[in-house]
């Protein structure tokens, strides 16, 4: 069943309708991430999933939708545990599982090699566009708190960089795409490691429980473990975290204030992945 999934000629019905769709309910979300201090509805959210629901039963394909129930399913579980730890906004899970609804697949019309999940690319181009963005924002935000203090240990892994760097170059089959990827991943997961500790410093603000409204922000564990441990919550305060807050009567929390917004890159990775595919196929082109 798998084999079939994966290798048949699949096609998705009404396959410009799912595009439409899927890049229409992306950028409501976007706006309201933007511009309503990343508050994005919850009925917003939940109609999005119905109407990728819907549009799928409306150009019914049994197994177009196996596979997207099945490959969402997946997501979902891996977005929660991250969700849960607070390294993946609720928002973002929702807008993840309706795209692959709609699309599970790559478009027709991009010729890929197999029934390659779109959302692979997508992330794979949100990834990238967020870790360039990344190091500029919290840049910005070192340079403004004057107290960087960089762990200089990390530093140490631009030696294995450097190594990857020399086999790539050196290798007889060279791909500047793989290159390209790789580098702009590897070198700002070095600059975060390095000044995590000021980054995570100057993110950081302590505000009232009682301002709070269950909007899933993220509490600094670095400030918040013990209390996080007694209280037997998770990092991301939605209502129930809050109501054990003040339940606890605990009046004042610390909370990461300034988090750059995910969805916005998850639009651009969504129009770059069907504008022209994966970059990981454009080395064989």
């Amino acid at each position: 069943m798998l084999e079939k999934l994966l290798f048949s000629t699949l096609v998705m019905p009404g396959e410009l309708i799912r595009i439409a769709i899927a890049l229409l309910g992306t950028a409501v979300t976007v706006y309201y991430d933007i511009f309503n201090n990343r508050n994005i509805p919850n009925n917003l959210l939940y109609a999005f999933i119905a109407i990728a629901l819907l549009t799928n039963l409306v150009f019914f394909n049994a197994d177009v939708l196996l596979y997207a129930a099945g490959l969402t399913a997946i997501l979902f579980v891996f977005g929660f545990i991250l969700y849960r730890a607070g390294q993946l906004g609720g928002a973002d899970l929702f807008v993840i599982c309706a795209i692959t609804l709609l699309l599970p697949i790559h478009p027709s019309f991009l010729s890929t090699p197999f029934n390659y999940p779109l959302i692979f690319s997508t992330l794979l181009y949100s990834g990238v566009a967020f870790a360039v963005f990344s190091i500029f924002f919290f840049g910005k935000i070192l340079i403004k708190s004057k107290k960087a203090k960089p762990n200089f240990l990390y530093l140490s892994l631009i030696l294995p960089y450097l190594f990857f760097a020399y086999l790539f170059l050196t290798a007889p089959f060279f791909s500047p795409v793989y290159f390209f990827i790789a580098s702009i991943l590897m070198l700002s997961a070095i600059f975060y490691l390095v000044y995590r500790d000021s980054i995570n410093e100057a993110i950081t603000q302590k505000v009232k429980v009682s301002t709070l409204k269950g909007d899933e922000d993220v509490l600094a564990k670095e400030k918040m473990a013990d209390l996080m441990k007694k209280l037997k919550i998770g990092p991301v305060l939605g209502k129930n975290e809050l109501k054990a807050l003040k339940k606890a009567k605990v009046t004042d929390v610390w909370i990461y204030a300034e988090l750059p917004p995910f969805l916005p890159f998850l639009f651009i990775g969504l129009l770059a992945s069907i504008l022209i595919g994966d970059w990981i196929f454009l080395a064989f082109y």
